[in-house]
């Protein structure tokens, strides 16, 4: 109702043509923006990181049905399908690195995902939920990807690197944009998105969206048969078909008094149900049914060179449904001040201040059974000062220096991070550029409060039991990344560019819950048996390249193609399942040692285009607790190659009509640790869009 109204209005205001993201010059199509590298507004090819950006004009043409689909046309980014629409996502690996640990460490928990600058990271154990994203494809301009450690520029968390998502300005004209598709297997995908300037200074916007998928199976995968079956325990799947089912709301008011002072406001909410791989517990499916409900709110305002942001979420996560432990309340606020200071024409100083409050309580929940935290409410508060540098002795050479210290309340410590940045221009069309950076993960609230007590029949007799006590530590060390980095990029003609970045990166630090043995006391016929987060000795070296090109054939054709190689080892392997604790150095075999993928687009007449991507990914061996002798199928992760098209035409300069399939051949192994085998999807869609 909302769509159709608003067309109704904003096209008798004003019947332009399309806001073509099909009709891009080939300037456009070569010299895309990017803020994230340097918080500074600049080109790509000027970037003193290794990053790249996904334009709204890639999205739509690529039939990516997800802000997740969307990330496979990124170089350096690994992204592996656990169900349908739910995906595990992680810039250049460094998961899994402590092999037969708990199942939530195969997930990404050092990659710091925000929206137009607010972190929406998860504080519990670390990582993102992507399917408790608000916004959907509709509200994104582009999105940004800083590969490496970039906690200086952006924060704790920034530990392997950086994904911003830009939202939609809204501009002079009246904006709506809608899309919706529908396929098999059952999958229905709707947004859309109205934004109009009201005045001079005031503007506004609402989106919605909604996505509801159904899974390629109901069978699940069982760690003790090492085979797919029926689900162990049925009422933790109450709609075993269905892999999604979310919705998002958002408003946007933009206000600006004057050239110096102006105000942007995002509030969101949400509500999503999914079943993907996250908790899991021992012996049984590493799927569960996660859901989550938050609302948030996020004020930036920039006043004669201060930049000032503000945001707080208020949520519950279920992270296993009809399985406790597996809920809590949460609330995150947090506070970012920096100034701009120009120092004569080569130099920008940018001071600043941060500080973030989050708290989890789960006192609500003991009735439901055993909980994570003891039934208590917790906090953890961040305190952090930072300074970055922006200096250009000459007109070829640019230097960066970016430092930051963050205030734990717990740990009850203060950590360093900092960047060395430097690119250097040969001439106009060849740059190089180097980087040595260092960043720490935040502190977690289950890391330092899990206060977990579990009764497991140890199956020798009738009561004889085991008291599990699973708890945190407020003292062990934050995970910590090291980089070295070196790139070349190159305009080797017009309409053809290339990226080149060799790395070397360490990681240390690792926490897990740790087998501390029985503490020798009993109640009545029950052990009791300790696991305790610590940082352990384990640590992971990675060296690897990425090379991407970006060539321009004309206005009709663009073809982006982009691949790494890279080794990752581990030294120290430490199993924290293994009541042995054996140590070893091995190659590790979770992190695909090729990946890459390609985005071409053939726009074959004024209304027809048609658009190909590809992504691949070399085997895997994913570890799990209950795999140590590392031989199980659920873990044993093919080789892939995923084919998406898309095809679109434009019955109006408004209107379109497409058929998109995802995953086209077919291939239908299983990406993930016990997920499900992701098939094809095939879909049919009209969208709209009124500028």
């Amino acid at each position: 109702m909302l769509l159709m109204g608003s067309i109704l209005v904003f096209a008798q205001e004003e019947q332009t043509k399309q806001d073509d993201y099909y009709e891009l010059s080939l300037e456009e199509l070569m010299n895309i923006p990017i803020n994230s590298a340097s918080k500074k507004d600049e080109t790509l090819f000027d970037a003193p990181l290794s990053s790249y950006t996904i334009t709204k004009s890639d999205i739509e043409k690529s039939g990516a049905t997800s802000i997740m689909d969307a990330l496979r046309l990124a170089p350096g980014v690994i992204v592996r399908e656990q169900t349908n629409g739910n995906y595990d996502i992680h810039i250049r690996g460094f998961d899994n690195l402590l092999q037969h640990s708990a199942t939530y460490s195969k997930s990404n928990l050092s990659t710091l995902v925000m929206i137009n600058d607010r972190p929406v990271f998860n504080n519990n154990l670390g990582g993102t939920f992507w399917e408790a994203l608000a916004i959907d494809l509709n509200d994104v301009e582009r999105i940004e990807i800083v590969r490496g450690p970039s906690a200086p520029l952006f924060g704790p968390n920034a530990v392997t690197g950086v994904i911003n998502i830009i939202t939609k300005k809204i501009e002079d004209k009246p904006q709506v944009s809608a899309s919706a598709q529908y396929g098999t297997p059952n999958t229905l995908i709707g947004n859309v998105f109205v934004g109009k300037k009201i005045d001079e200074k005031l503007s506004i916007a609402a989106s919605a969206n909604y996505q509801k998928r159904e899974r390629w199976e109901e069978s699940y995968y069982n760690p003790t048969t090492d085979a797919y079956g029926p689900a162990l325990d049925p009422l933790a799947y109450p709609d075993p078909s269905i892999s999604l089912d979310k919705y998002g709301v958002n408003a946007y008011v933009g206000y600006k008094a004057n050239e110096n002072i102006s105000f942007d406001l995002m509030m969101s909410t949400q509500e999503s149900q999914a079943i993907r791989a996250f908790i899991g517990d021992l012996g049984a499916s590493p799927l569960t049914t996660v859901t989550s409900r938050s609302q948030s709110a996020n004020l930036k305002a920039n006043v004669y060179g201060a930049t000032i942001r503000t945001s707080f979420m208020d949520g519950k996560d279920n992270l296993s449904v009809n399985s406790p432990p597996n809920q809590y309340d949460q609330k995150v606020f947090d506070f970012t001040a920096e100034y701009d200071i120009k120092l004569g024409d080569k130099l920008n100083v940018v001071p600043g201040i941060s500080y973030q409050d989050v708290t989890f309580d789960d006192s609500e929940y003991t009735i439901d059974g055993p909980v994570f935290l003891g039934g208590k409410e917790v906090n953890i508060n961040t305190s952090s000062a930072f300074v970055r540098a922006d200096y250009r002795p000459l007109a070829k050479w640019r230097i960066i220096a970016a430092g930051r210290a963050d205030k734990f309340s717990s740990p009850d410590d203060t950590y360093f991070a900092y960047e060395f940045a430097t690119t250097y221009k040969l001439n106009e069309k060849n740059l190089l550029r180097a980087a040595v950076t260092r960043s720490n993960s935040g502190s977690f609230i289950g890391n330092n409060f899990l206060n977990l007590n579990l009764v497991v029949p140890n199956g020798a007799g009738p009561g004889i039991d085991i008291n599990y006590i699973r708890r945190g530590n407020q003292d062990a060390k934050l995970f910590t990344v090291d980089m070295v980095e070196l790139g070349f990029r190159s305009q080797l003609s017009k309409n053809f560019q290339l990226d080149l970045d060799m790395f070397s990166q360490k990681a240390s630090n690792l926490n897990a819950l740790i087998f501390k043995g029985p503490n020798g006391t009993f109640t009545g016929f029950m052990p009791n048996v300790i696991e305790e987060f610590d940082a352990i000795s384990t640590t992971a070296s990675q060296v690897g390249a990425t090379v991407s090109i970006n060539y321009v054939a004309s206005e009709n054709f663009q073809l982006k193609p982009f691949l790494t190689f890279q080794k990752t080892d581990i030294e120290n392997s430490y199993s924290a399942y293994n009541l042995t604790a054996t140590v070893s150095d091995k190659e590790h075999k979770n992190t695909p040692s090729v990946y890459g993928g390609y985005y071409a687009n053939y726009k074959v007449s004024e209304k027809f285009n048609i658009n190909s991507s590809g992504y691949f990914f070399g085997a895997q061996r994913q570890y799990d607790a209950t795999d140590l002798d590392d031989n199980s199928a659920g873990g044993d992760i093919k080789g892939k190659f995923i084919l998406n098209i898309k095809a679109n035409y434009a019955l109006t300069p408004q209107f379109s009509v497409f058929v998109n399939g995802r995953n086209i051949l077919g291939s239908d192994s299983q990406e993930f640790y016990g997920a499900d085998k992701v098939g094809a999807l095939f879909l049919g869609g009209l969208s709209f869009n009124l500028k």
